[in-house]
């Protein structure tokens, strides 16, 4: 949508300048704030992909809704309700992950409580999105959803993944331990084989760059700019929505830097990922007659 242009690139412009000031002043900034054992650090870090995935979740409540409505053939309705599931699953896997791992409170309670967690927390919230949206009465939401869906999971899983096995960047708690040195994000650690072996690291340790905990935040961006699209109901607290999006997108990069596990100019790639990919496909919607339809009818 057009109104959407100058807060996605605002957002992307900020982002931008923290990748080049992390650039510069990584280490520095990392080594003033960064703790491996910071309890606030670490509490965001297990929270803030919860928050993050529910975005995606809430869509898969109004898939459900679609299912739900006898006016589609039993053939769609199975594929709407499989992707409300798919939704759910992934929400409970991606973001349950973390309370217990490496990334989170390692070692309080068995790693999947995480998981126990994340089921329950995501019933609820894929009902309140059924709540929401099942009164929608735009035919083709539908579409907007699974565009939703695409730019989260492009942006999250190719994306993301593939940048962090290709530079392997060492984590800040592992390079504060002495044995690894730092790498500035364009520097490849190509021999991170040898640490592993050398000193037991895990592969782990060697995927800073960019910040996925960061890009599951970023997910609430994409959720205020392309829900409201969907359903009407939402426009008038469309930009509230994404400034405070943005605001908790913008804590959880923090979060990730105290607890050790990224850099500055991690997190900000982490949000320029899916910003752009929401930049991508908002122009896509802007130029496609086919997303305006409803629109036109309000």
């Amino acid at each position: 949508m057009k109104k959407m242009r100058i807060p996605l690139y605002c957002t992307l412009g900020v982002a931008i300048i923290g990748l080049i000031f992390g650039s510069i002043f990584d280490y520095q900034i990392s080594s003033a704030i960064a703790s491996p054992t910071s309890t606030l650090g670490l509490t965001i870090s297990t929270i803030g992909p919860t928050i993050g995935f529910c975005g995606l979740v809430l869509i898969g409540g109004a898939f459900i809704g679609l299912a739900l409505q006898k006016e589609w053939k039993p053939f769609i309705r199975i594929l709407f309700l499989a992707a409300a599931i798919a939704a759910y699953v992934c929400g409970v896997i991606f973001a349950g992950q973390e309370y217990f791992s490496v990334n989170g409170f390692y070692g309080v309670v068995p790693k999947f409580v995480g998981y126990i967690i994340t089921a329950v927390v995501f019933l609820g919230v894929e009902f309140l999105g059924y709540i929401i949206f099942k009164d929608n009465t735009y035919k083709d939401a539908w579409v907007i959803y699974l565009i939703l869906m695409v730019v989260v999971l492009l942006a999250l899983v190719p994306e993301t993944q593939i940048l962090k096995s290709i530079f392997h960047r060492p984590r800040f708690r592992t390079v504060i331990q002495g044995n690894v040195p730092f790498h500035n994000w364009w520097q490849r650690c190509g021999n991170y084989k040898e640490y592993m072996e050398t000193y037991g690291y895990i592969s782990e340790e060697f995927k800073s760059f960019p910040s996925g905990h960061t890009g599951d935040a970023a997910m609430s961006l994409a959720f205020a700019t392309f829900a409201p699209l969907a359903y009407s109901k939402l426009r008038k607290i469309q930009l509230p929505l994404f400034i405070g999006c943005f605001v908790f997108t913008m804590i959880v990069g923090l979060g990730r830097i105290l607890a050790a596990a990224h850099y500055l100019s991690d997190v900000s790639m982490g949000a320029i990922l899916m910003l752009v990919t929401s930049i991508i496909a908002n122009e896509i919607v802007i130029h496609i007659k086919f997303f305006h339809k409803e629109e036109q009818i309000a």
